[in-house]
C-alpha cells in the first residue's frame, strides 16, 4: 500500500462546493501470492506506524485485510482533514461502525481492493456526505437480483453487454452512498429493496444518478412543510480505471 493519499478533483466533484475529498491507490492485487503472510505483516506494521495510538488499538484485533482498508481510508480521510486545517484528530467508529468524526464535520469513507477515497466538509456548509466506490467486475451478474429492485433488473436487460456491467456497479454503489448518508443522520437499516436508481447515464463516464424510496424512510418523515423532502434524490458517479464511484449528500438534520 503507497500511504501517499492525494486530494482529488474527481472525488471531489461529485459532491456540492464546499467538500474536500482525497483518494489512495494500492497494489493488494499484485502482492506476492507465495508468502502472504509476510505481506500481512508488513501491511500491518505499516498500519501500525500510519495509524494514531487510539486507531490502532481500535483495529488491532481484526485480520489483515481489514486492517488495511481501514488504514487506507483513514488516510484519505486525515489527509482531506488537514487540507480543512484539522490535525491530530483520531477516526474512531462508533459501535454501529459510523466513523465519529471532529465536531461540525461530515464525511464518508469508502475503500474497495487496491483503491480508498474520503471526503469531508462543515456539515452546516455541506449537510450529510455519503461516498461508495467499487470494482466494476466484482459486481458480477450472480449478485444482481441481491442488490437490484425487479424494475432496477429491467433496466439493465435494456443495456447493451458492454455496459450492463456499469449500471449494475452503479447501481450498487449509488444505494451504498445514499445508505451512508442517511444513516450518519438517522441511523435507520435500508435493505437494497427499500430504494430503486436510475443509472439511464451509467454509459458516461461520470454524470448523475436519482434516489427514489420504495417505501417510507425516516429521512422523508424529518422534512415536512417548505422543507419537504424530495420525491427524489440526487447524486453523482464517476467511473475510473475499472472503478466506479458514487456521492451524494444529504440535508442535514432538522433538530
Amino acid at each position: 500500500m503507497n500511504p501517499a493519499a492525494q486530494l482529488s478533483d474527481a472525488v471531489t466533484a461529485l459532491f456540492p462546493p464546499g467538500t474536500l475529498a482525497a483518494e489512495l491507490r494500492s497494489d493488494s492485487r499484485t502482492c506476492s501470492a507465495a508468502e502472504p503472510a509476510d505481506d500481512d505483516a508488513r501491511a500491518l506494521a505499516q498500519a501500525q506506524r500510519l495509524l494514531s495510538e487510539a486507531e490502532w488499538r481500535s483495529i488491532a484485533h481484526c485480520a489483515a485485510p481489514r486492517i488495511r482498508d481501514f488504514t487506507a481510508g483513514r488516510l484519505c480521510a486525515q489527509r482531506a482533514l488537514q487540507a480543512l486545517g484539522i490535525r491530530g484528530f483520531s477516526l474512531l467508529s462508533a459501535p454501529d461502525r459510523r466513523v465519529l468524526w471532529p465536531p461540525g464535520i461530515s464525511g464518508s469513507i469508502s475503500h474497495t481492493d487496491g483503491y480508498a477515497a474520503a471526503v469531508i466538509g462543515r456539515l452546516s456548509e455541506v449537510g450529510s456526505l455519503g461516498l461508495d466506490c467499487e470494482r466494476i467486475e466484482d459486481v458480477s451478474a450472480p449478485l444482481w437480483r441481491e442488490i437490484c429492485t425487479p424494475a432496477e433488473l429491467e433496466q439493465l436487460a435494456h443495456w447493451p453487454d458492454a455496459g450492463r456491467a456499469r449500471a449494475a456497479a452503479l447501481c450498487f454503489v449509488a444505494k451504498e452512498a445514499f445508505y451512508k448518508a442517511q444513516f450518519a443522520l438517522y441511523g435507520e437499516q435500508l435493505g437494497f429493496d427499500a430504494v430503486r436508481i436510475d443509472v439511464h447515464e451509467a454509459a458516461q463516464a461520470s454524470g448523475t444518478f436519482q434516489v427514489h424510496p420504495l417505501r417510507p424512510l425516516r429521512l422523508q418523515r424529518a422534512h415536512s412543510g417548505p422543507a419537504a423532502a424530495p420525491a427524489a434524490w440526487t447524486g453523482r458517479f464517476h467511473c475510473h480505471a475499472g472503478y466506479m464511484s458514487a456521492g451524494i449528500a444529504l440535508p442535514a438534520r432538522i433538530e
